[in-house]
Order: structure tokens, then C-alpha cells, then sequence
């Protein structure tokens, strides 16, 4: 929930901002296809990051360096 919250505040900030969500138990291939072995994990190409609790920083850094852009 925390991960989700902070992304739709980015896309608010961000409007360029693309984020493809897969739900994990209807799509359970695609996600194993992605390499989504943990929730939540955020991609950007080839950069992933999970964890059990990635806090509002984390997200915003591992966004920031993805798309080479600095946040408030």
C-alpha cells in the first residue's frame, strides 16, 4: 500500500512519469517472466528493487536515478 501511495504521488508530480503495474495473481507468468520474485518490486529496465518495506526515500531514489531526474 505505502509503495503504491508514493507512485500515484509521482505520477501527480511526474505527469511524463509511465508506471506498468502487474498484479501478480492474475498475471503470475508475466510477473515470474519479469523477473517479480518479491512484493513489491519496482523495474526500470534492468534496475529492480524490493523489499518488504521500501520506505518513501528508497522509492523516490531508485525513481530519481531511473529517470535521471531529482525530487522534492
Amino acid at each position: 500500500m505505502l509503495v503504491s501511495r508514493e507512485l500515484k504521488k509521482l505520477e501527480e508530480e511526474l505527469p511524463g512519469l509511465t508506471i506498468n503495474r502487474v498484479d501478480i495473481v492474475t498475471h503470475p507468468g508475466r510477473a515470474w517472466k519479469e523477473g517479480i520474485r518479491m512484493i513489491p518490486t519496482l523495474r526500470a529496465g534492468k534496475q529492480t528493487l524490493s523489499g518488504l518495506f521500501l520506505s518513501p526515500g528508497q522509492i523516490r531514489s531508485f525513481v530519481a536515478k531511473a529517470s535521471k531526474k531529482e525530487f522534492r
